[in-house]
């Protein structure tokens, strides 16, 4: 790969630049006069910038494309060229008439922004070539608003216009921006108060600049179409409009439509409230609790938008419309088209590993519908089995089922029986119920909520060996309590926030969730309360059976910057903290962290990473010791495709995981001043195939710093130091992209 790179770097990049012509190496916009305008938004205007970089500086676009042959009168080398330039990005021309027009362009967004004197030039450096472009722009000093008048006849619009959330303030800088602001909140607030037939663009402004001392004065009135509206059309805009009768039309298919379509009252109706007539996937009080429009009410615009996000938010819903038709002076009859999606689905989860001899499989069978019961509910089942097998003979046997049914409500409830075995050592079983809650994500609004109110898991273990029991817990007593049978009652909060959005899926997005965890509070007050009885360790016991309390948090955060459509750069930071307090000493061995595996550092098979500078034995039972109270996740990769269903990528992780105590079980797996030389880095490439249900990853990663042979000195795993393919390099196979 370094190799790779460096060929890439050294391609020439003006190779394919017509004789004459210049590349565009670089495109920036500067102020000369005022650092308070804002040249990253300048640069946006700009008709013509520089190919795509990587790093700020990495054209790795323009390399790949510049691979191609120049000799392409061979059919291998079309081949080549074509697949380069496909894969690539054209070389950026230098055009003096785009220059010209992003100059235009720039002066009359300094203008929009208050500059009404502004200049722009331009500065060229041409070297081998290639052409530096600076635009240079002199801002000079920006207007402001001396004087705002309300110019408006209607009284209801003048009101609003003249009240205090007024976003134009005299002697703030002139901005049309804030102009249009200003527009659409007083047209949000007069739709939000019935006036239907009220448009933005019924307002204007006219600035009178012609003062001598930078100063505007600014005057809000009707269009002039406005005014000459005939009378009927001046009644309707002054009308304040209610709703008279709400119709759905569901279950619609635009590609079946029927020569004729006629209403009917349903025998079960709501008021004035009517349906299509047609087959009802939903239940009538499904749609009246979605949508926020009712028989009788004044129109708002808000109503419209809730119920567009509120009806959208339900499973089954595919497609949703809201029309409006007057009827009388001042009723409106509304329309609501609502389409089927698809209400079943399947999904299947494949995963393994191999590395160092040991290898490991999973698979699991996901099904939805999202309609049992006609009313919106969401039903899921799954089942997952794991197969885990050692080069020392080790085995470990994982399987699990869940069932979660989620209401319209967005309150969810769901069970969940998880079996472990592995023969040798010991047999375990969790079960779990709990009940949540999801606050929908209002409209505009980049967050979603997700509350577990009550999360209640027993761990029982009807068979441990003496072997397992003599040689491991009672010499490893950080993991005593694991293997134990115990209740963890907890309740947790998540958090997630994106930019990602739908209508521009090729723009770069982040995303950020944050989870909080405690549980054992509400018990440990009822226990010491009641007083309830202690084992040994000191830990008040639920019917005879101790209790898990802890604190956990959890924190990810993931950019995915889009270079091109086929070309993305995926950054990830995770971060986590788990604290054991009170009524335990430790963390259950079910919520401790793992490092390792398909979606963490992938030069390590899955729980095989630290913690600390803590080194597996390869033992079966050895394996159970590394696990930490702190996880550190922090990953990069770069992907593009190479055909539709094929794509590639190159990936480096670092990470570990430590613990908060000082185990003598666990040697050197503390987290202390010095963790960050504990950090392990690890690097590779990975193949996907877009299968277009699924999308199936194979991973192969290498080890690159070893914390783990730090007090051997071996740490950096280099050819010369140690490397080898046995136990410095993994394979994994899974389904889904990593983060």
């Amino acid at each position: 790969m370094l190799m790779l790179g460096l060929v890439l770097v050294s391609c020439n990049t003006t190779k394919f630049v017509p004789e004459g012509h210049y590349l565009l190496n670089k495109a920036k916009v500067k102020c000369v006069d005022d650092k308070s305008v804002s040249t990253g938004e300048l640069r946006s205007y700009l008709r013509q910038k520089q190919n795509t970089e990587i790093f700020g500086f990495w054209k790795l676009q323009l390399h790949v494309y510049n691979t191609a042959p120049s000799d392409t009168t061979t059919k291998a080398n079309k081949r080549l060229a074509r697949n380069a330039h496909k894969m690539g990005e054209a070389p950026v021309i230098y055009d003096e008439e785009l220059t010209a027009i992003s100059m235009q362009q720039l002066r009359q967004q300094m203008n929009n922004m208050g500059y009404f004197h502004a200049e722009v030039d331009t500065q060229k450096v041409i070297k081998n070539r290639k052409i530096d472009l600076t635009y240079l722009i002199t801002a000079h000093k920006p207007y402001t608003i001396r004087h705002y008048t309300v110019d408006l006849p209607e009284e209801a619009v003048r009101r609003i216009a003249q009240d205090e959330r007024c976003k134009i303030q005299e002697g703030e800088q002139f901005s049309t921006k804030t102009l249009d602001e200003e527009r659409e909140r007083i047209t949000t607030a007069l739709r939000n108060r019935g006036y239907f037939y009220f448009e933005k663009s019924m307002l204007e402004f006219t600035a009178d600049s012609s003062l001598a001392s930078h100063e505007v004065d600014l005057r809000i009135h009707f269009a002039p179409y406005v005014t000459q509206l005939d009378s009927a059309e001046l009644k309707r805009l002054r009308t304040q409009y209610s709703l008279r009768k709400i119709y759905y039309q569901i279950d619609y298919d635009p590609s079946h439509l029927p020569d004729s379509v006629v209403l009917k009252r349903d025998s079960d109706r709501y008021g004035n409230e009517y349906s299509w007539t047609g087959h009802r996937f939903l239940r009538k009080n499904a749609l009246r609790n979605a949508s926020r429009l009712r028989s009788g009410d004044r129109y708002a615009e808000w109503r419209v938008e809730r119920t567009y996000a509120r009806m959208n938010a339900l499973a089954p819903v595919k497609y949703v419309d809201v029309a409006f038709n007057p009827v009388g002076d001042s009723l409106l009859d509304c329309y609501v088209t609502i389409s089927r999606g698809r209400l079943n689905s399947f999904a299947v989860e494949v995963e393994g590993t191999y590395s160092a001899g040991d290898w490991g499989v999973a698979a699991g069978v996901n099904y939805s519908n999202k309609n049992i019961f006609h009313g919106a509910e969401v039903l899921t089942l799954g089942g997952r089995a794991s197969y885990e097998w050692r080069a020392n003979g080790g085995r470990a046997i994982e399987a699990k089922a869940e069932a979660g049914l989620l209401f319209a409500s967005n309150v969810k409830v769901n069970v969940a029986y998880n079996y472990q075995q592995r023969p040798e050592e010991y047999t375990r079983t969790i079960a779990n119920a709990g009940l949540g809650y999801t606050i929908p994500r209002r409209p505009g609004s980049r967050w979603t909520h997700q509350f577990n109110l009550i999360d209640i898991n027993y761990i029982y273990v009807p068979w441990m060996s003496d072997k397992f029991r003599t040689q491991f817990i009672e010499k490893a007593s950080v993991l005593k309590a694991s293997y134990e049978d115990h209740f963890i009652l907890d309740w947790s909060y998540t958090g997630s926030y994106t930019t990602y959005n739908q209508r521009f899926p090729n723009r770069s997005y982040l995303q950020f969730a944050v989870r909080a965890e405690t549980a054992g509070n509400v018990l440990y007050g009822l226990a010491k309360a009641a007083s309830l009885p202690q084992n040994e360790a000191g830990q008040h016991m639920l019917w005879k059976i101790p209790f898990a309390q802890y604190a956990k948090g959890d924190v990810n955060f993931t950019y995915h910057g889009v270079i091109t459509p086929a070309h993305h750069l995926v950054g990830h930071i995770g971060i986590g903290v788990a604290v054991p307090y009170l009524n335990a000493s430790v963390l259950p061995f079910e919520k401790r962290y793992f490092g390792g595996g398909a979606n963490s550092v992938r030069g390590w098979q899955a729980r095989t990473l630290g913690p600390g500078t803590f080194r597996g034995t390869g033992n079966s039972m050895v394996y159970d010791l590394q696990v930490g109270d702190i996880k550190l996740d922090m990953n990069i990769e770069y992907r593009f495709k190479v055909v539709s269903f094929l794509e590639l990528a190159a990936f480096l992780d670092a990470g570990n995981i430590w613990t908060i105590r000082d185990y003598e079980s666990q040697p050197g797996g503390v987290f202390g001043a010095d963790f960050y030389k504990q950090i392990a880095w690890s690097y590779g490439v990975g193949v996907r195939f877009d299968l277009s249900i699924f999308i199936f990853r194979v991973d192969f990663g290498v080890k690159l710093h070893d914390p783990s042979r730090i007090a051997e000195g071996k740490q950096w795993r280099t050819a010369g130091n140690g490397l080898g393919w046995k136990d410095d390099m993994t394979f994994h196979f899974a389904i889904g992209y990593p983060f």
